[in-house]
């Protein structure tokens, strides 16, 4: 009998519940005998950092949590071919930085199904015989998708019977697209719950394929942290209002202008300034702060890689509001002030944000007023890091490889019958 009590509380123990509104699915379990001779794909693109940085945060997880499981996370554009890669990566990034608008209206046609819609659709079809030779050779039980084109590319693999295997698409944005949606796909990751809508009434998907898991990040983002301890570490006064600037793509004349209000509206304030790989903006920037005599209360960097440590320092963030920057803050639970947002998903996201009171747009010539005044108003600005954390949706990465576990389970259960 106390083995039976003692197996009923493991199996209770390991049933995720996941918070969803009714139409989608609210509760998947887990045995003890799932596998864990899994093999997952990855599947990413360089079309912005954030889809490569949800990969590799699932796959941080998955050999974390389940060492047996093989993951590998592969670059589905550059697998393709250097000219296919170029093309729709440097095609991307031109667009959506050099003429936004143009974007923008290629962004919204698309998302109907319209002439346009169905060339993108039908050139990225033509492409999924190039990865068959990787998926072939690594014989995956399931595949994650972190971009819509890769989706296309892989529901017509599964269309064609060239590949079994289970297809998870993870959006990494808080609006979905028209080009993720494709048949013989097995699971919708959304970044959070209200997206359901969209898919079921505008897409036709079905609800008991939606997941809204979130988006999905390294758990430094989450874990405990000693504010006083970083601060001291960083040469930062902890006591100090401080505003991380994520300056790297924002252009470097507008950076600096924008960098100088701040500086001499609130010499008081404390600034951490992020430029990225950006040699140019920080050499310039150096200047700037010594012009400005504000060496003492800025703390300038170039490319880092313990990000979190200042998102948590912080008591504003000022960036553009790309998908895992944003899942990121909300996980801090950072308000964000959006510097600018190109039309497309970046506007999506903004709205998103500005709906549910977690950010502020920043007006193009008095941005350093609104963030002045914002982080002089501690109540406002402890509002925003409420509606910051109940947005935030813990775990991601976990649960998506639990439901991949799951799918692969029922599957081979399935085909044992």
């Amino acid at each position: 009998m106390k083995c039976k009590n003692n197996l009923l509380k493991y199996l209770q123990i390991k049933s995720i519940i996941v918070k969803a509104p009714p139409m989608c699915k609210t509760v998947f379990g887990y045995f003890e005998l799932r596998r864990t001779d899994m093999k997952i794909i990855i599947f990413t693109a360089s079309t912005g950092g954030g889809h490569k940085r949800a990969a590799a945060a699932i796959e941080a997880k998955i050999k974390a949590v389940s060492p047996d499981t093989k993951v590998k996370v592969i670059d589905a554009m550059k697998t393709i071919g250097r000219v296919y890669d170029k093309t729709v990566c440097d095609g991307y990034h031109f667009m959506a930085t050099k003429i936004p608008k143009v974007y923008g209206k290629f962004y919204k046609i698309t998302d109907r199904r319209t002439l346009m819609y169905k060339a993108v659709m039908q050139s990225n079809t033509m492409m999924s015989e190039k990865l068959l030779d990787t998926i072939n050779e690594y014989k995956p039980d399931a595949i994650i998708m972190c971009h819509p084109f890769v989706t296309t590319m892989i529901s017509k693999l599964r269309r064609q019977h060239k590949i079994d295997v289970k297809a998870i698409s993870l959006i990494t944005d808080y609006d979905a697209h028209r080009t993720y949606i494709v048949p013989y796909v097995d699971a919708y990751v959304l970044a959070e719950p209200d997206m359901a809508t969209k898919l079921i009434d505008e897409y036709g998907v079905d609800k008991s394929i939606i997941y809204p898991l979130g988006i999905p990040i390294f758990d430094r983002f989450t874990e405990p942290f000693d504010k006083k301890a970083i601060c001291e570490r960083e040469g930062l006064d902890p006591d100090k209002p401080t505003i991380l600037l994520m300056a790297g793509s924002f252009g470097v004349t507008s950076v600096l202008s924008f960098y100088k209000a701040l500086a001499e509206q609130a010499p008081e304030m404390q600034f951490i300034v992020i430029t990225g790989r950006n040699i140019k903006l920080f050499a310039n920037l150096e200047k700037v702060i010594e012009e400005t005599g504000m060496q003492d209360n800025t703390k300038l960097l170039y490319f880092v890689k313990n990000v979190e440590d200042y998102m948590h320092v912080s008591d504003l963030i000022v960036t553009k509001p790309g998908g895992l920057t944003v899942t990121e803050s909300l996980a801090c639970s950072l308000p964000m002030a959006i510097y600018s947002a190109f039309p497309g998903q970046e506007r999506d996201n903004a709205e998103f944000l500005l709906n549910k009171g977690a950010a502020i747009m920043l007006r193009k010539k008095t941005g350093a007023d609104d963030i002045v005044n914002l982080v002089k108003d501690k109540g406002k600005l402890d509002e925003m890091k409420e509606k910051c954390r109940e947005l935030h949706r813990p775990d991601s990465a976990e649960k998506i490889f639990r439901l991949a576990q799951k799918l692969c389970n029922d599957f081979k259960g399935e085909n044992d019958k």
